[in-house]
């Protein structure tokens, strides 16, 4: 969910930034494609990010992707990104226990946790 301090544009203006029609981006949230931080008045308030995901969105629209072809994209990398997370997570995780143990670990076990964080990726690219 969209932080209120970041959420600072109406929909008309992130409408005219996104160059879509407001109805559109309803459209979009009716969809599950764009969630937009609602005021206590349930007035709508887009931010940067929102605007960025929107035109990610028509991009893939205007590309001739339909809007479930869209949420399954949108789906894929929120997956692809969490999982980027997990995978700094855990290198560092390998690499903090590779320094607490020092040269204490014998031979084969050193080169098991070598071996595994050379084949984690190092870049989303890596990932592709």
């Amino acid at each position: 969910m969209n932080d209120q301090r970041q959420a600072v544009y109406i929909i008309s203006v992130a409408a005219e930034l996104a160059g879509v029609h407001p109805q559109t981006l309803r459209i979009y949230e009716r969809k599950g494609l764009i969630e937009p931080f609602r005021t206590p008045g349930g007035t709508r308030r887009y931010s940067d990010g929102d605007i960025e995901r929107l035109a990610l969105i028509q991009e893939l629209t205007q590309a001739g992707v339909n809007l479930e072809g869209v949420a399954r994209i949108l789906a894929l990398r929120e997956e692809s990104k969490r999982l980027r997370n997990q995978v700094d997570r855990l290198r560092r995780l390998l690499e903090e226990a590779d320094r607490r143990v020092g040269g204490r670990t014998s031979p084969v076990a050193r080169e098991v946790s070598m071996r595994t964080l050379r084949q984690l990726p190092r870049s989303p690219r890596d990932l592709q």
